[in-house]
C-alpha cells in the first residue's frame, strides 16, 4: 500500500510534464499557423489550468503522505518549476493576442520548436525519477542544456534584429521585446527542471 501511495507522486509528475508537452505543441501550432489566434490562446489557457489542478493534487498528496519517495522540498520545487514552464507559455500566447501582434517573427516559431523539443526531453527526464538512473539523467540533462543554449542564441539574434532595425515602431519594439523575453524564460525554466531532477537523483542515488 505504501509503495502504491508513493507511486502517486511519479504518476502526477508524468501527468504534469505531459501537460507541459501538450502546451508547447499547442503554442507551436499557434505560431506556425497564426489564424484564429483567440481560440488557440484559450486552448493553451485550458492546458495551463489543467497544470494548476495537477499541482493542487501534488500538494494535497504531499500534505497527506507521511513518508514520501523523495524529499518534500524537492517534490514541492519540482511541481512548481514544471508549472512555471506552462505558465510562461500561456503568458507568451496571451501577449501575442493582447498586443495584437499581426504575424510573429520566424524566429518565434524557431523558439516554439525548441520548446517542443525541450518538453519531449523533459518527459524522458521525469520518467527517470522512478529508477533514479543517474547516468540517464545526466545524458538527458545535457541534451536539454544544449537546447537551451540554442534557444539563447536564437533569442539574442531576435533581440538584436529588433532593436537595431530602423523600421520598427518604438512601441511595437517594446511589446515584442517583452514577448521575446518571456519566451526565453520558458526555455530557462525547462533547464531549471533539468537541474532540479539532476540534484534529486544525486541525493537519492
Amino acid at each position: 500500500m505504501l509503495r502504491s501511495r508513493n507511486q502517486i507522486f511519479f504518476d502526477l509528475f508524468e501527468q504534469q510534464v505531459g501537460n507541459v508537452h501538450k502546451g508547447t505543441h499547442l503554442f507551436c501550432e499557434m505560431v506556425g499557423n497564426y489564424q484564429k489566434v483567440e481560440e488557440k490562446v484559450k486552448a493553451i489557457k485550458a492546458v495551463e489550468k489543467e497544470g494548476d489542478e495537477i499541482v493542487r493534487k501534488i500538494m494535497n498528496e504531499l500534505n497527506s503522505t507521511f513518508i514520501t519517495p523523495l524529499e518534500r522540498e524537492d517534490i514541492h520545487a519540482l511541481a512548481l518549476t514544471l508549472d512555471d514552464v506552462i505558465d510562461y507559455i500561456d503568458g507568451v500566447a496571451d501577449r501575442l493576442y493582447l498586443y495584437q501582434v499581426k504575424q510573429p517573427d520566424p524566429r518565434v516559431l524557431a523558439q516554439a520548436n525548441l520548446l517542443v523539443k525541450c518538453s519531449t526531453k523533459l518527459i524522458d527526464l521525469i520518467r527517470t525519477l522512478r529508477k533514479l538512473d543517474h547516468q540517464q539523467v545526466t545524458k538527458i540533462a545535457g541534451e536539454i542544456q544544449e537546447l537551451e543554449r540554442e534557444s539563447d542564441a536564437n533569442y539574442r539574434k531576435m533581440v538584436s534584429e529588433l532593436l537595431n532595425s530602423r523600421d520598427t515602431d518604438p512601441l511595437e519594439a517594446i511589446k515584442l521585446k517583452e514577448i521575446y523575453d518571456k519566451l526565453e524564460d520558458c526555455a530557462d525554466f525547462a533547464e531549471d527542471v533539468s537541474n532540479l531532477v539532476e540534484g534529486i537523483v544525486l541525493k537519492n542515488a
